[in-house]
């Protein structure tokens, strides 16, 4: 009868043990699956956090865009590959804000002697490589489009690009203005017809800085469908700088004064002065009078500034009209011949009046008004 009792407590012995051991593993897998979970959250972060989500390069420049899951300072280095051969390499620092993407662009030195090539880019941040991508390059007559570029010419008011197409194309022709390796504008116009010849102008629409080094990139994406499409870049560099023009036939010149019309043709801000210096032939005496140019003038921009001559007496005089900006440089120039007649003595006043002549002053005001309202005309038409 006492049978009973023993395996009872053999039972409860038993599964006191296996209710240890049940506790043992369950803390253990539940060990193991939290370092799983962490590792894969690691691994994860580790590739989502920096990553190259477009690459491309040909011969003459290369560009990549990379996106970030966080804040990041790092690296991309760039290289030209003939096999295992590195032709040329580049590094670029690079700054990225958590869920945004960030574009580079180099421009490759190496003038290029065989027909294929590979380029990669890899992306760091410290040591650590993040993210690398290949394309291949097409150098010759096996990238050759079907048009060529007959002018690609950017300036200090913006660029024009004009193509002649060996046979009918579709394209789609990208415009970018590069700020040492950033992108500060872009523009694109799509599905243009190449039939005949073709231009493209495009007037900058953001203030340049002077003397300031740009360079424009033209990335022309010619449509060969079923195959993929070909993409050529092309560059071409400026240095921004002041550039205004005298306006010839709205200049003014009489016994009176002189009215000058200026006119912007850079985005570089143009806060400057016209320039006036009256030679008389027959003495060589030289008078000179400087003017400010109320407005400040960027592209298409017009103001007119104007002088009332001071102690310039009869005689023939060289006239000579300068834009000068800020700097105290020249930048456009206009002569032109005034002759102020002899003064009439039978209708000069007695030395004792001291009343002004009627003529003269009728003169002055005129010449005076006449400036005032060409300028408001200009400020009118240039805004």
């Amino acid at each position: 009868m006492m049978i009973f009792p023993i395996w009872d407590s053999v039972f409860e012995h038993g599964m006191m043990i296996m209710k240890n051991i049940f506790k043992v593993f369950k803390n253990l897998f539940a060990r193991i699956i939290l370092i799983l979970i962490c590792t894969l959250m690691l691994s994860g972060t580790a590739s989502a956090a920096l990553e190259i989500t477009d690459f491309f390069s040909d011969y003459t420049s290369s560009e990549v865009t990379i996106r970030a899951s966080q804040d990041h300072h790092g690296k991309a280095v760039f290289q030209l590959l003939d096999g295992t051969n590195v032709v040329e390499s580049q590094e670029v620092p690079f700054k990225t804000s958590a869920n945004e993407e960030v574009s580079k662009v180099i421009l490759w030195q190496n003038k290029l002697q065989k027909d294929y090539y590979t380029a990669t880019v890899s992306i760091f941040n410290d040591t650590q490589l993040h993210d690398k991508k290949t394309f291949q390059v097409s150098y010759g007559t096996i990238a050759m489009p079907s048009f060529h570029v007959v002018d690609f010419s950017p300036s200090n008011k913006g660029v024009q690009l004009l193509l002649r197409p060996f046979n009918p194309s579709a394209v789609d022709i990208k415009i970018e203005l590069l700020d040492n390796n950033d992108i500060v504008y872009s523009k694109t116009k799509e599905d243009v017809s190449l039939t005949s010849n073709t231009e493209l102008k495009i007037d900058w629409p953001f203030l340049l800085s002077n003397n300031k080094n740009y360079t424009v990139r033209s990335k022309i994406i010619t449509h060969r469908f079923p195959v993929e499409p070909l993409i050529n870049t092309y560059v071409a560099a400026f240095t921004a700088s002041n550039d205004v023009e005298i306006l010839a036939d709205d200049v003014e010149v009489d016994e009176y004064g002189a009215s000058v019309t200026l006119r912007g043709n850079s985005q570089v801000p143009f806060d400057g002065f016209i320039d006036l210096s009256a030679t008389n032939r027959a003495t060589k005496e030289i008078k000179k009078y400087r003017q400010q140019v109320e407005e400040i003038l960027i592209s298409g921009k017009e103001d007119t500034a104007g002088v009332v001559w001071k102690d310039l007496k009869s005689g023939t005089y060289d006239i000579s009209i300068r834009a000068i900006n800020s700097d105290n440089i020249a930048l456009d120039k206009y002569e032109t011949v005034l002759r102020i007649p002899e003064t009439d003595v039978g209708s000069v006043t007695p030395a004792t009046s001291s009343t002004p002549s009627l003529a003269g002053s009728t003169g002055l005001a005129a010449i005076v008004i006449v400036i005032a309202i060409l300028a408001i005309l200009r400020r009118k038409r240039g805004s």
